[in-house]
């Protein structure tokens, strides 16, 4: 959107996309193509149409920049770019996801095709932006891209107009939002509820989003069926607005076991709730630990268990914690900050 006000004219090439979001590009003006694209399959066929199709939009589009992201879309976006002689190509990596994955053979496949691709895309890419300093060192050592090229923005930024602080709800309330898998910490989220519930049981746990179609993934049945009466957490279903749900929580956590820069940690920052997260990439980045909230180990329910009673035993430890954490937000992930730091690099 700061793009277009700048005068910038914009083209959003992108596979299946919600109604709400659909009517909010065109009503800015955005020139939306739909393509054929499965962002999780290794189909060589499949995969060698939907190359084929966007290199076809790219060149009839003729763009001055490609901006990319994900790691399909930034591999395909890139080499794409490169055959229609893009001048500018911009690559986001938002995260490391389950690339570096290599317990079986599959995840190794995965593994070996997801290396080499970056490793030609970064080739080709001008510039190579990351959402955290350690993601960037690691692409830097395994040589998928070099240093002169690569930079680092925090997070893709959060609007804190629209997320404003709200009061908090009378009982301790617990929220997670996040796709339904493994990797998001969900079952140590899961184990430290259940521990928490032991001592306090008026205190609620709140779940909420989308299933995921990946090899981690969680059955919803599992949650809605027995995760109530197990952990006693509530299982939300999928979240249009994010605001509804974080208004309704006392402290926001998330356990997942890398990030680039997750957005609802960002999100609940910015409407003044404290934060309980991982120690890990992108996760560490938000969290000034015992100042807006704690990082834990990764893998560890004990910890988050020990660090969510906390709020228990110091009534004002939440509203101290958050208003930390608004603080902080504004200074680091305001989204016309990061928004300037992205345009800066575009414009070198």
């Amino acid at each position: 959107k700061e793009c277009l006000e700048l005068g910038y004219e914009f083209y959003a090439v992108a596979t299946y996309i919600k109604e709400h979001n659909k009517k909010k590009l065109l009503e800015w003006n955005v020139n939306l193509r739909i393509i054929n694209f499965q962002r999780k399959s290794l189909n060589p066929f499949s995969s060698a149409k939907s190359f084929v199709e966007l290199c076809k939009n790219i060149s009839s589009i003729s763009p001055d920049t490609i901006f990319s992201y994900t790691h399909k879309p930034v591999i395909f976006g890139a080499l794409a770019g490169y055959l229609c002689r893009v001048k500018k190509i911009v690559s986001l990596i938002t995260g490391t996801g389950h690339i570096f994955d290599s317990y079986n053979f599959i995840t190794k496949l995965k593994r070996f095709i997801g290396l080499t691709g970056f490793k030609l895309a970064l080739f080709v890419s001008t510039h190579v932006i990351f959402q955290n300093k350690d993601d960037k060192k690691l692409f830097i050592d395994l040589k998928l891209c070099s240093q002169a090229k690569s930079f680092v923005v925090n997070g893709s930024g959060v609007d804190l107009d629209h997320f404003q602080i709200e009061s908090f709800p009378e009982k301790l309330t617990f929220l997670c939002l996040a796709r339904l898998i493994e990797s998001k910490g969900l079952r140590e989220y899961a184990k430290a509820c259940e521990i928490v519930r032991k001592y306090i049981p008026e205190a609620r746990f709140l779940l909420g989003g989308p299933a995921d179609p990946h090899n981690d993934a969680i059955n919803v049945k599992e949650i809605k069926e027995i995760w109530k009466d197990k952990y006693g957490i509530d299982y939300l279903g999928y979240i249009e607005d994010p605001r509804e749900a974080i208004k309704d929580c006392s402290v926001y956590v998330l356990l997942s076991y890398n990030e680039g820069t997750p957005r609802t940690v960002l999100e609940s920052m910015s409407m003044g709730r404290p934060i309980i997260t991982t120690d890990v990439n992108g996760c560490r980045e938000t969290v000034k630990h015992m100042q807006n909230g704690y990082l834990v180990p990764q893998f560890d329910h004990i910890e988050a268990a020990n660090h969510m009673l906390s709020f228990f035993k110091d009534k004002h430890l939440i509203e101290k914690m958050g208003n930390q954490s608004r603080i902080y937000c504004s200074k680091k992930y305001d989204v016309h900050k990061v928004n300037s730091s992205i345009l800066k690099i575009l414009n070198q």
